[in-house]
């Protein structure tokens, strides 16, 4: 069957033959069309009854039948749809009542449903919010234990309901759980569901999404009967696919070769990637759940989670899953709006944050191009480091002049000031003062290359240089002295005057062909970067390397990102 509708449609939605606005259906009025599906439409409504708005469903399957022009009424397009068109009605109707019959906070409500028209309507309240998997879409990395484990206690509540009942849910996915703007998850669309025993309906009317269905559901027979363990995978399967970002394999795959990553080797990766960590106790439940055989796997609701230790959340009624998922993994717009309160420390850098954290998924309202995540950049919004280290990355050359600048003043400084110094050592006879510029030029050499090896000592140097005037009198050089550092790589230089005097000349030219790393980032590729990562990373580090600016607009990224858009495209079967 069709999804609940997730938001009020955008104007651009319609169908040749979804009901007019205005029309009346009893006490509702239709509104506007808010989703189609496979097997009917949903419509924003108005119950002039109870005057509130809500959402009716209308079973249509447009592949089948068609409305009449003019009428309400629904026609089957050919004799030979008229059984599967029958079939499909009952189906409707049976979801209709089951739901009725199963009351609980994460399981839909009907309202009420009547048949009429040649078809059936099933009205329901008007949620607002987006699916698990619209959700993952945005995050910025793995949701944290603790929110999984309330979207978790939420459906299996949902799902315990239902197995008291003797029914089973058999379509649990990304996109059947639905995240409310402010309240409880909601398991979405019972059409797949039936009783475990005297069911009717028939097996090949049944669509299953291969990447969350177990094996049992692929046939019934009797070593493999469906159970609450079935439902079971299908929530573990999700949990398994919202921390690796990407669908698990299917059943029949995993069980004639089973190369899915073990869901203790996808926590350790994410620990590794992300610093976010999952308990002992949360890893072993979901490795229990995702055994390919139904007898290897918890046989009830109880049994599960026991295993999780899981514990009653207090506020549920009130759960905002924006909110509980932190800032750590928060939406992307969200995201972008708290960092860019704290950037306060120059247009620079909020223009950076700006351009590195906009939304990276496909969503319609901002046209963004979709990728996986974008861990590292939310990483280096958290931890705000200092603004300093960039511009320094980004102008080496205007840096390495500089220090080479700084070092021809500390020669100039030190040369202008070697009367002083000769007029304090014990040299037999002060000698003619051309000859005796060697020892204050000794320390030259040292100075020179700390300058160009640590910024530390580039700080200390600039100090001779406002005092260069002042050598000439006995009383000064001597400060001057001192405020040079006589640093320790001084033993190992020449004595002298020849040897000084050349090292001194040679040491500003060394410093300047040396700076020179921009060629090394035009050379870097997202395949270089990741060229030690494994199956499991491998999404994660390109999608982490081509957020980088000078990755990002390389053919392997541009690539990536069409890959990662083909994928979220792709729907689930």
């Amino acid at each position: 069957m069709i999804e609940l509708p997730i938001r009020v449609a955008a104007p651009d939605v319609s169908h040749v033959d979804a009901l007019a606005s205005g029309t009346r259906l009893g006490e509702f009025e239709i509104l506007g069309l808010i989703g189609v599906g496979g097997f009917g439409m949903v419509y924003r409504a108005y119950d002039h009854s109870l005057q509130r708005d809500v959402a009716i469903k209308e079973y249509l399957p447009s592949t089948l039948a068609g409305r009449r022009e003019g009428t309400l009424n629904i026609s089957v397009r050919t004799p030979a749809d008229h059984e599967t068109f029958r079939i499909g009605l009952q189906s409707f109707v049976d979801e209709a009542r089951m739901l009725a019959r199963f009351e609980h906070p994460s399981l839909v409500r009907v309202l009420r449903f009547w048949e009429a028209n040649d078809t059936a309507y099933m009205v329901m309240p008007l949620y607002r919010g987006m699916t698990l998997k619209q959700a993952r879409m945005r995050m910025q990395m793995p949701p944290p234990e603790a929110w999984l484990r309330k979207v978790m206690w939420a459906i299996l509540g949902a799902l315990k309901v239902l197995h008291r009942g003797n029914a089973l849910h058999r379509d649990i996915s990304p996109d059947n759980i639905f995240l409310q703007d402010v309240g409880p998850p909601v398991l979405l669309d019972l059409g797949a569901a039936r009783l475990a025993l005297g069911d009717s309906v028939k097996q090949e009317t049944i669509l299953l999404k291969v990447n969350f269905a177990p094996i049992e559901q692929y046939g019934d027979v009797d070593d493999m009967p469906q159970g609450p363990w079935t439902d079971l995978y299908s929530l573990a399967a999700v949990v398994h696919g919202m921390l690796c970002n990407q669908a698990p394999l299917p059943a029949t795959v995993r069980i004639v070769k089973d190369t899915m990553p073990t869901f203790a080797n996808v926590a350790k990766t994410v620990a590794e990637e992300f610093g976010q960590s999952y308990s002992a106790e949360f890893v072993a439940g979901m490795a229990w759940a995702l055994n390919t055989q139904p007898q290897d796997r918890p046989q009830s609701i109880q049994e599960f989670t026991r295993a999780l230790k899981l514990s009653t959340p207090n506020g549920m009624s009130s759960f905002d899953w924006r909110v509980e998922l932190g800032a750590a993994g928060l939406p992307n717009g969200d995201l972008l709006q708290l960092a860019g309160a704290p950037q306060a420390d120059g247009p620079g850098r909020t223009d950076r944050a700006q351009y590195e954290y906009l939304p990276t998924q496909q969503i319609k309202s901002t046209g963004i191009k979709p990728a996986a995540g974008k861990d590292q950049d939310k990483k280096n919004i958290l931890s705000a480091p200092p603004a300093t280290p960039a511009p320094a990355r980004r102008r080496p050359y205007v840096m390495w002049l500089a220090m080479s600048s700084l070092a021809i003043l500390v020669l100039l400084a030190a040369t202008a000031g070697w009367r002083g110094f000769t007029s304090r050592t014990p040299v037999p006879a002060a000698g003619p003062s051309p000859n005796q510029p060697a020892p204050t030029l000794e320390t030259i050499p040292a100075a020179a290359p700390a300058l160009t090896s640590a910024g530390a000592t580039a700080d200390s140097s600039p100090p001779p240089v406002p005092q260069t005037p002042k050598p000439s009198k006995a009383t000064k050089p001597g400060t001057t002295r001192t405020n040079t550092p006589a640093t320790p790589l001084r033993p190992g230089l020449p004595t002298t005057p020849e040897q000084t005097g050349s090292t001194s000349a040679q040491a500003p030219r060394e410093t300047l062909p040396k700076p020179s790393p921009k060629p090394e980032p035009a050379a870097l590729t997202a395949e270089k970067v990741c060229a030690d990562s494994n199956f499991v990373t491998r999404p994660m580090c390109l999608y982490r390397a081509c957020q980088r600016p000078e990755l990002a607009s390389t053919t392997s990224c541009i690539e990536f990102e069409r890959q990662q858009k083909r994928n979220a495209e792709t729907p689930n079967r």
